[in-house]
């Protein structure tokens, strides 16, 4: 299936869950999509529905518009995707080389980075892409007070944005058997408790490749969504405004953090 025809299935699927409900952006919020020399420049059309597709699914699901300003920024490859790290998040040569090289989509403060040359799968460009706007929505719930649960910020991110495209039914959207997969095939998986800094998390993705650590945090957050629903996600963002993460997961959920992490097993 070419991009076009699942952009279209997922503003269709999204409309018609949505229809005749109130629309998802706050008066004053913005959205600006820069599309870098290098990208199809059916990119900006397809990517604009499908940004106010998703902030649409975002609102009438779970009660959040969109409050901040946000940047969107397209690149059509590695070289440029590095460029772009540097120039909008001010980072060092080094520290764009890597995230680079270990993702294909950022964001930071409103300003959302895609390297499509590196997604050749069309149903992922729409996933990376919704697992980006869900960072903006922690951003802004938790008002960048993030924590120190890095696999709670991923896992969310991948949980919802993988949610949002089997809800309006995308093809071959189910996450959660290519991440079982994924780790019943790999040698192991990291520890919950070993996935909280920002420095846990990349050595991580070093030491057992994206694909592993990201399932991890994925099928652990799916647990919860078992356990407690959606909503308490957010709650959780939420919260981490006023107490500690651990605070925030035990208002949200119930339960210790580290009981959790301990009792967890991806299968």
């Amino acid at each position: 299936m070419k991009t076009k025809s699942l952009v279209l299935a997922l503003v269709f699927g999204i409309f018609c869950f949505n229809i005749y409900l109130s629309p998802a952006v706050s008066a004053g919020a913005r959205i600006d999509l820069l599309v870098e020399h290098g990208v199809e420049k059916e990119a900006e059309t397809q990517a604009r529905l499908a940004v106010n597709a998703i902030f649409d699914f975002f609102h009438n699901t779970y009660g959040l518009s969109l409050e901040r300003d946000i940047k969107i920024v397209l690149t059509p490859d590695k070289l440029n995707y590095k460029d772009a790290i540097k120039q909008w998040y001010g980072a060092s040569e080094a520290a764009a080389g890597l995230q680079s090289e270990i993702t294909s989509g950022l964001q930071s403060r409103g300003t959302i980075i895609i390297n499509l040359g590196n997604i050749h799968n069309n149903r992922k460009q729409l996933f990376v892409l919704c697992h980006e706007i869900v960072h903006h929505f922690q951003s802004q719930e938790c008002q960048n007070q993030y924590g120190s649960i890095r696999w709670m910020t991923e896992g969310v991110a991948n949980a919802i944005a993988a949610h949002i495209l089997a809800t309006v039914g995308i093809r071959g959207a189910d996450y959660q058997k290519q991440w079982l997969e994924t780790l019943k095939k790999a040698r192991g998986w990291p520890g919950l408790e070993k996935l909280h800094t920002p420095q846990e998390w990349f050595a991580a993705l070093q030491a057992y490749n994206p694909e592993v650590t990201y399932g991890t945090a994925s099928l652990a957050v799916l647990n919860l969504v078992r356990w407690r629903g959606y909503q308490p996600l957010f709650a959780y963002f939420s919260a981490l405004k006023q107490t500690s993460p651990e605070d925030a997961f035990y208002q949200a959920f119930g339960a210790r953090i580290d009981d959790f992490e301990k009792q967890f097993r991806p299968f």
